[in-house]
C-alpha cells in the first residue's frame, strides 16, 4: 500500500478493454539474471529497465548486508511505450481510471510491474511496492510502520555511475510535522486492520510521513537498524508491549526515542544517503528475443488474469490466442490456471496437460498440476503423480517456495520420508520468512520428528500470526501437543503428536473433512488462507445474536458472509456494527466455507 496510490492486492477493478499486440508493434523480451522485461518500446529501453531492477535488488541486499536474496515468486515487468497503452490496464477507483505512471500487481504465483515509459516519475510507485516484496521474502515480520516507512525510504532510489542515493526527503514532510508531536507509541501500535492505515485522510498521510521519518532515523543512526530486528522479535514473537520492547531493543524509553527522532528532523539531518554498488556483483548479461504477436498477447492476457475482477476477460483472450495457435505453451498454462482458479477442473486439466505435453519449462505448470490433483481429491496429494509434478517444479526452480512447501506436506502426509519433508518445509520457510502457513507446517514436521522444543517454539511464533485462521490452528496444535506430551509422560509411551496433517493449498478451496473417530486423537483442522471480497450489502440477518449473516452481491453472485460475533468483529470505516445497514459498499477479509459463503474476519464499510 502507498500514500496517494493503489496496490492491486486489494479490490480494484480493471478496465475491460482487451489489448492486443498490433501487427505493426514489435514486442521484445529482455531477460537479465533475475528479471524478465516485456516491452514494445525497443531493446534499448528493455535493457535499461532490466538493469534498473537489478540495481534495486542489489541495493536492497547492500542495505541489509545480504549477498543473496530470496525470490519465491518470479517478477515480470511489462513496459508500455505510451500512456494510451498503459491506461487500458490501469485500475478503476469509484468508476474512474486511476492515472498511474506505474503500478505493481502481486500474485500468488507471479508478480507483475506495469510501467509507462513516457513518464519520468514512473519508478517511484514501482520502487515502493517492489520494496514490500523484497521485505516479505527476505526480512522477518515487522509492523506496518516499518514496512511502509522502508518502502517510502526505498522509493527515492536513484543510481548514477555505480552510486546509489536513498532516503531523499518527502516534500510535504516539514509542513505536516510542523509543531506536531510524533506520537511514537500510537504509530508503533498501528496494525494492518487499523483505520489509520486503511482510511484516506490526514491521519493516514501522517502515518506514512512519520513512518518514513522513523525508518530514515533508524538507518542513519549507528546500530539502530540492527536493533530493530530485536524489537520486532520482542513484539511479534513474545507479544511484549511497545514501551518494554522499545526499552529493551533500543535502550531508551518511548518519549526518549520520540525526542531523538524529532531532534534528528529539526537538526536538518534528513538527507539522502549514498551507497556504492561497485563491490556488488551485478550481472550485465541479458538475452533478447523478439516475441511473436501471439506470445505478446499471451503476456498481456496473463497481466489481466492476475488483475482482480478481470479473470473472465483474460479467459476469452487466452481462448482467442489458442484458437489461432494451440501449440503456445504459455497460453495453455495461463488458461489452465484461470480454470483452476474457477474450480473448473476438467478444463484446467485439459490445458495444463497440453502445456506439459508441449514441453513447457515453466515450473508453475507442474505445481498447478499437483494443486489440481489435490483440489479434486485431497488424498491425491500423497500420490506418486502429485509428488512427481512437485519434484519437477522444484528441479526447474529450486527457489519455488510454494512447490517446496507443498512437497514437504505431501511427504509428511504420506509418512514416507519425514526428514525430507522437514527439509523441504525448512527451505520454504527460509525463502518466505513471513509465511505463517509454511511455519505452521514446518512446526508439524518438527513435532513428527520428535523435535518437540523446536516445534513448539515455531508454533509459539505462529501463535500471533496476522492470519487469524493460522493463529487458531497453532493454538489448537500447541494445546494438543501439551496434552499428548503429558500422556506420554504418564504412559511412558511415544506417539506421534500429529497423526494427520493438514493438506496444503496456496489458494485453499472448501472441502468436507471426515469426522474423527471417537477414540482417535483429533488432528488440527486444515489451515486456511484468507480471501478478499468486495460488493454491495443487500441485507443483514441478526436473528441469532451475537451472530449475523450479511447478504452481499458481488459480480454475478450473491454471498452469505457469516459474522460470528458482531461485538468483536474487526470493523474498518465504522465505529460499531449495525444490523440496519443496507445498500452499502462493503469489503471483507474472510475464510471460505462454501463456494458462495465465508466466515468474516474483518468488515470494511466503504
Amino acid at each position: 500500500m502507498r500514500r496517494n496510490s493503489l496496490r492491486f492486492c486489494l479490490c480494484l477493478a480493471i478496465i475491460s478493454l482487451a489489448v492486443f499486440a498490433k501487427a505493426d508493434t514489435t514486442w521484445v523480451e529482455v531477460k537479465s539474471q533475475h528479471f524478465r522485461v516485456i516491452t514494445d518500446a525497443g531493446e534499448k529501453n528493455g535493457r535499461e529497465i532490466a538493469e534498473h531492477f537489478e540495481q534495486m535488488r542489489a541495493s536492497f541486499g547492500l542495505i541489509f548486508g545480504r549477498k543473496t536474496l530470496n525470490e519465491p515468486v518470479p517478477l515480470t515487468i511489462i513496459a508500455f511505450r505510451n500512456t494510451k497503452e498503459i491506461r487500458q490496464y490501469s485500475p478503476l477507483f469509484q468508476g474512474k481510471i486511476v492515472e498511474l505512471a506505474g503500478f505493481f500487481v502481486p500474485g500468488q504465483d507471479e508478480d507483475f510491474v506495469a510501467v509507462d515509459l513516457t513518464h519520468d516519475d514512473s519508478w517511484e510507485t514501482v520502487e515502493h511496492e517492489y520494496a514490500h516484496d523484497l521485505l516479505n521474502a527476505n526480512y522477518m515480520a515487522t509492523a506496518p510502520w516499518f514496512d511502509e516507512g522502508f518502502a517510502e525510504f526505498f522509493s527515492s532510489l536513484k543510481v548514477s555511475k555505480g552510486v546509489v542515493e536513498l532516503g531523499a526527503g518527502i516534500p510535504e514532510a516539514p509542513a505536516l510535522l510542523q509543531g506536531r508531536k510524533l506520537g511514537l507509541q500510537e504509530l508503533f501500535e498501528v496494525e494492518h486492520h487499523s483505520e489509520t492505515y486503511n482510511k484516506n485522510g490526514q491521519r493516514r498521510d501522517m502515518f506514512y510521513v512519520e513512518s518514513w521519518l522513523v525508518v530514515h532515523y533508524l538507518f542513519d543512526t549507528d546500530d539502530l537498524a540492527a536493533k530493530a530486528a530485536r524489537y520486532f522479535a520482542l513484539r511479534n514473537n513474545q507479544q511484549m508491549p511497545v514501551p518494554q520492547a522499545v526499552q529493551q531493543a533500543f535502550g531508551m524509553t518511548v518519549p526518549e526515542m520520540e525526542k531523538a527522532v524529532l531532534d534528528y528532523l529539526r537538526a536538518n539531518k534528513v538527507k539522502g544517503r549514498y551507497f556504492s554498488l561497485k563491490e556488488q556483483a551485478i550481472s550485465t548479461d541479458v538475452t533478447v528475443r523478439t516475441l511473436d504477436p501471439l506470445e505478446a498477447r499471451a503476456q498481456l492476457a496473463d497481466l489481466h488474469l492476475h488483475s482482480p475482477d478481470y479473470q473472465a476477460a483474460a479467459i476469452k483472450e487466452f481462448e482467442a490466442i489458442l484458437a489461432e495457435n494451440p501449440n503456445l505453451a504459455d497460453a495453455q498454462r495461463g488458461l489452465g490456471y484461470a480454470y483452476l482458479r474457477q474450480q473448473n477442473f476438467p478444463k484446467a486439466t485439459e490445458h495444463l496437460q497440453a502445456a506439459a505435453k508441449l514441453g513447457s519449462k515453466d515450473p508453475k505448470v507442474y505445481y498447478y498440476m499437483a494443486m489440481l490433483l489435490q483440489q479434486e481429491n485431497p488424498a491425491a496429494l500423497t500420490s506418486p503423480e502429485a509428488m512427481a509434478h512437485l519434484r519437477h517444479a522444484v528441479e526447474l526452480d529450486p527457489q519455488y517456495a510454494d512447490a517446496l512447501a507443498m512437497l514437504g506436506v505431501s511427504l509428511m502426509n504420506s509418512r514416507t520420508s519425514p526428514a525430507e519433508a522437514e527439509s523441504n518445509l525448512a527451505r520454504a520457510v527460509a525463502l518466505s520468512p513471513r509465511n505463517d502457513m509454511y511455519r505452521y507446517n514446518y512446526a508439524l514436521a518438527l513435532l513428527n520428528q520428535q523435535q518437540i522444543d523446536k516445534g513448539k517454539q515455531m508454533l509459539n511464533m505462529v501463535l500471533h500470526s496476522s492470519d487469524p485462521m493460522v493463529a487458531e490452528q497453532a493454538r489448537q496444535t500447541l494445546q494438543k501437543a501439551d496434552e499428548r506430551l503429558a500422556y506420554e509422560r504418564n504412559s511412558e509411551k511415544t506417539i506421534n503428536i500429529a497423526r494427520e496433517q493438514p493438506t496444503f493449498t496456496r489458494e485453499p478451496l472448501p472441502s468436507a473433512e471426515p469426522e474423527p473417530k471417537a477414540d482417535e486423537p483429533q488432528a488440527p483442522v486444515k489451515p486456511m488462507k484468507t480471501a478478499y471480497l468486495q460488493g454491495m450489502l443487500v441485507s443483514i440477518d441478526c436473528a441469532s445474536p451475537p451472530a449475523a449473516v450479511m447478504t452481499v452481491s458481488s459480480g454475478n453472485k450473491v454471498w452469505k458472509m457469516m459474522v460470528a460475533d458482531t461485538e468483536h468483529v474487526v470493523l474498518i470505516g465504522a465505529d460499531k456494527f449495525s444490523c440496519s445497514w443496507t445498500h452499502k459498499k462493503v469489503a471483507f477479509n474472510y475464510a471460505p466455507s462454501a463456494p458462495d459463503e465465508g466466515k468474516v474476519i474483518s468488515v470494511e464499510i466503504q
